[in-house]
């Protein structure tokens, strides 16, 4: 009977962690002085634009499998640890890259990281490949 009740009660547990990862909000900003991206996820709307005064705004809705998709790959990003997602280079300091931030939002929680454009730490990859093919 403990055995019953074991499993229920870690069956329940995997539900309700597997729910406190969805995201309400990611955003992905590639800005430098003559190079802007910003990619908003909210919900299941993506919202893409290339310049700062949004005058090439590009707005579309995701379907379900997307969004559980992001949710997977936000759940990854979220779960690391600081040092999982510390920048390689600095080259952005420099002016020879540009600089990328990237904001996971949820109920509950927020998790950012910062890195030179095409070059992001191995844990933040896949999310930030798969938004960028979603915004094109």
């Amino acid at each position: 009977m403990n055995y019953i009740l074991g499993f229920f009660m870690v069956l329940f547990a995997a539900k309700g962690c597997e729910e406190q990862f969805n995201y309400s909000s990611i955003d992905y900003e590639a800005a430098s002085r003559g190079v802007y991206h910003h990619v908003r996820i909210e919900g299941n709307t993506l919202i893409s634009e290339h310049s700062r005064d949004g005058s090439d705004r590009t707005t579309k809705e995701l379907t379900t499998a997307q969004v559980s998709e992001l949710n997977r790959l936000a759940q990854t990003f979220v779960a690391t640890t600081a040092d999982d997602i510390e920048n390689a280079s600095d080259a952005a300091d420099r002016d020879a890259a540009v600089p990328v931030k990237i904001l996971v939002v949820g109920g509950t929680y927020s998790r950012s990281a910062s890195f030179d454009r095409g070059n992001p730490p191995a844990r933040v990859t896949p999310l930030v490949g798969r938004l960028l093919l979603l915004a094109e």
